[in-house]
């Protein structure tokens, strides 16, 4: 049994291929399942959930891919060509493109790369300025931040499926003439805006969030700042529909704020982690899947929830116990 399990690990470790899928135990434990969940979205039965793992960190990223029931359906390391190792576990990005029925991976430094779900590279876009999220739209564009700006820099860049720009927008004006928070994370000081999310909206607009000024704003297509929140405290990951904000991530503590349909109001969900490692927080991934729940990402579990914090799924892995080793970016779908 020994000699089995070493062979197919040393093979993969010297295979030139970046695939590598072993039969080893499955990491994964689902924690809590309420089955009222597939009541109340019985569309969920057959989601599936693809997240950066970074449980063997020094052997490169990877993405996984499992379902409700916490099955280890595929997991398969990123080129070595497609990610920078000092960028590993500073914002890189996931994302699942429904008609081609793909994922697409987003490294810092490096920029886009296209995966079936069996790990086979499809595409490559390089565009090294863009971290943390990736929107594909209903026009196969994508919108992308970049958290880690300077000032000079663009903070959401449009891209077509070439690669070739369609929007930017830099926040340098706007920065120097509004009046605005400082909220410095020790991890990124130099970070001009930290802009960790952009969203386009149907109508056009963009939002986002610039988390280094504690603001949320929403773009004009002329790239006018026509709306601006301040909160508290460095919002993260936004969510849109139709043209309004519904909801967000934010740290410090983690946590999510959600619209309620009932009341047509926002409540605070706190994520409560016990949490080792430094700088206990995380780039919250955020999807709202109707009905008032929620899919997010924590630092050392992904959740389905409500927006009065009741969690209806709970999923940890073995590996990713905290920083800087927790749970990354996120996306679920085949929902």
């Amino acid at each position: 049994m020994l000699i089995k399990l070493i062979a197919p690990r040393l093979a993969c470790l010297l295979s030139s291929a970046f695939i590598c899928s072993i039969a080893l135990a499955n990491p994964l434990k689902v924690i809590e399942f309420d089955k009222g969940l597939l009541t109340e979205l019985p569309r969920l039965e057959n989601a599936k959930i693809a997240f950066i793992d970074l449980s063997a960190k020094n052997l490169g990223p990877k993405i996984t891919i499992t379902n409700l029931g916490g099955d280890l359906l595929e997991s398969f390391s990123i080129p070595s060509d497609r990610y920078s190792p000092e960028w590993t576990n500073w914002g890189p990005g996931i994302s699942y493109d429904v008609k081609k029925q793909a994922l697409w991976y987003l490294s810092p430094q490096v920029g886009l790369t296209e995966f079936n779900l069996k790990g086979e590279a499809l595409q490559k876009i390089n565009f090294p300025n863009a971290s943390h999220q990736i929107q594909i739209t209903s026009e196969d564009t994508f919108v992308m931040p970049y958290s880690w700006d300077k000032e000079d820099d663009f903070q959401v860049s449009e891209l077509d499926a070439s690669g070739r720009v369609l929007f930017q927008w830099r926040g340098k004006d706007f920065v120097k003439k509004s009046t605005h928070a400082n909220s410095v994370a020790p991890t990124q000081p130099l970070s001009y805006t930290a802009t960790t999310s952009a969203v386009k909206t149907s109508a056009g607009n963009y939002y986002l969030s610039m988390a280094q000024k504690n603001l949320i704003i929403k773009l004009n297509k002329a790239g006018e700042v026509i709306w601006r929140q301040d909160v508290a405290t460095r919002p993260h990951t936004l969510v849109v529909k139709d043209d309004e904000l519904i909801g967000y991530s934010a740290r410090l503590p983690n946590r999510l704020v959600l619209m309620n349909d009932d009341c047509h109001c926002f409540k605070e969900v706190v994520i409560n982690e016990s949490i080792s490692g430094k700088a206990p927080t995380r780039s919250l991934s955020l999807q709202y899947l109707g009905k008032g729940l929620w899919f997010t990402s924590g630092v050392t579990a992904l959740y389905i929830l409500n927006d009065e914090g009741k969690i209806y799924w709970k999923l940890e892995h073995d590996g990713l116990r905290g920083r800087p080793i927790g749970f990354h970016a996120a996306v679920l779908f085949g929902n």
